[in-house]
């Protein structure tokens, strides 16, 4: 039995990223804790990115996507159809496949316990049924298509529509059919579909279960949604499908750990008790950032750098557009001639990446902003330039935020998530999200202050270096782990009493 099962969500191992450098930091760091790891992700062929440590007993894999039928890569046996699973389908999947439909129809206005409920018994088919063929059934499909016509915003879906809203159901309840072995901890990176196992692994072992909230989960769903270009109806059912999970995980959630201040607003805001928030900010060694080269320093033109994964998310095009403005106002601003951008990141969303460069070529950038792709040597990438830049339009708590402080880099950033507990005056500059004008001026202003530069990274270090070390980091999840784990224990000998 492992002593930790975390659970993650589209990121760590297979994905590079900030959750996934923090599991990553986590596993080897806490290197006395035996791990076990299950990965919802979005299809079965993807490669792990990540070496997994000696302390990580098993790694678990669960795909929502890239295939027909999830149990073909179930580690449980069960994927039977016979007399006595068809009762059960027809005695207990349907009324709670029902009760959760429902649920997801009422948003804001569900009762928690009957959705509750209704994930225990789905879930409990799930470990003796086949869940393909109740998820597909006829009559599954038959309380589908009534629910949503006896809704206002639904009835007149068209069948297209209706198939879509199914295929959501059947996807994300995919994870009920890979049933979470015992771990004396259950730890989930997300308030997301990856901790309904873990819910339900909480009830059966009595052990704890603890989350921790990187960028909000709840929050960035709602902008993804906002992007997309669907018919409303669709829009909110799955704005109302996630709102019921992460309401449903907070609820069952022991300890909640957000990475940032900023996110306890919305963990409170959606129910989490405050005698339940615990953060736990992100830390760095500062044995791999630290200066090696001072900014500022030559004659070379200033040159900007930003570590982010090209996606949405990070508002790349904010960064380009402000960009754009340093160039045109480069005549009046002497210690703005040749400045350049470099991006140094992944691109997982290639439709995003492509937009970006071609906002770069209409703005006529090519010799301006460069994409420089993934990196291995982040601290050399950092110290290649004069001032960091970010522009996200949603953040936790960023580690490429506190990497750039920690190596001596001013830095301009948006105000969201936690950003404003890492990037403070005088070293650092915060302006609103979206808005690229204000991005260029708060650039403008450390580079009107070229010579002072390398004191200002010093500053920042310090700072870095006396609140966020990867030590520090590692001392507080020690801590939380060692107390719940304890916890669970008087849990689990309670339930063992009761058994007997």
């Amino acid at each position: 039995m492992s002593d930790v099962l975390l659970a993650t969500e589209g990121t760590y191992p297979y994905t590079l990223g900030g959750v996934s450098a923090w599991a990553d930091r986590l596993i080897r760091g806490l290197a006395d804790q035996r791990f076990t790891v299950y990965a919802v992700v979005a299809n079965p062929g993807g490669t792990p990115r990540y070496a997994l440590p000696e302390n990580v007993d098993r790694l678990l894999m669960v795909p929502l996507w890239g295939t027909d039928c999830h149990e073909e890569f179930s580690w449980n046996p069960q994927m039977s159809w016979n007399l006595g699973v068809r009762k059960s389908f027809q005695r207990d999947f349907l009324p709670a496949y029902e009760a959760f439909l429902t649920a997801c129809l009422r948003a804001a206005e569900a009762r928690l316990d009957e959705a509750l409920e209704a994930l225990r018994v789905m879930a409990a088919f799930a470990e003796r049924g086949n869940m393909k063929y109740a998820l597909r059934h006829a009559k599954t499909w038959d309380i589908l298509r009534s629910r949503l016509s006896e809704h206002p915003l639904f009835r007149h879906l068209n069948l297209f529509e209706a198939v879509d809203i199914g295929k959501l159901l059947y996807r994300y309840l995919a994870p009920l059919a890979f049933p979470v072995p015992e771990a004396r901890i259950y730890h989930a990176s997300a308030a997301a579909f990856c901790a309904l196992p873990l819910m339900m692994a909480k009830e059966r072992y009595h052990r704890p279960l603890l989350v921790t909230e990187h960028g909000v989960y709840y929050r960035e769903r709602l902008l993804s949604i906002g992007r997309m270009e669907r018919a409303a109806p669709y829009r909110y059912f799955l704005s109302s499908l996630y709102g019921l999970v992460v309401r449903l995980v907070y609820q069952a959630a022991d300890s909640v750990a957000p990475v940032a201040k900023f996110n306890a607003l919305w963990e409170q805001k959606l129910g989490v008790p405050p005698e339940r928030i615990h953060p736990i900010p992100n830390g760095v060694d500062p044995r791999a950032f630290h200066i090696t080269r001072n900014p500022g320093s030559g004659n070379q033109p200033l040159r900007l750098v930003m570590i982010a994964r090209i996606d949405p998310l990070k508002d790349i095009h904010t960064a380009i557009r402000a960009m754009r403005s340093l160039y045109e106002i480069q005549g009046n601003h002497p210690e703005l001639a040749g400045i350049t951008l470099t991006i140094y990141g992944p691109a997982p969303d290639q439709a995003y990446e492509a937009s970006c460069r071609d906002l770069v070529r209409a703005y006529r950038l090519e010799n301006v902003v460069r994409f420089a792709g993934p990196t291995d040597d982040v601290n050399g990438a950092l110290n290649s330039g004069d001032i960091a830049v970010m522009s996200s339009s949603s953040e936790g708590f960023p580690y490429a935020a506190v990497e750039a402080v920690m190596a001596g880099r001013p830095i301009v950033a948006t105000n969201v998530g936690g950003m404003s507990e890492i990037v403070q005056p005088p070293y650092g500059i915060l302006v609103p999200p979206r808005r690229p004008r204000e991005l260029a001026d708060a650039i403008t202003r450390l580079a009107a202050n070229r010579g002072q530069l390398a004191a200002l990274g010093r500053l920042g270090r310090e700072r870095m270096l006396a609140e966020f070390t990867l030590d520090r980091f590692l001392e507080r999840y020690r801590a939380w782990y060692n107390a719940w784990a304890s916890e669970g224990e008087r849990g689990h000998e309670r339930r063992d009493r009761e058994t007997v």
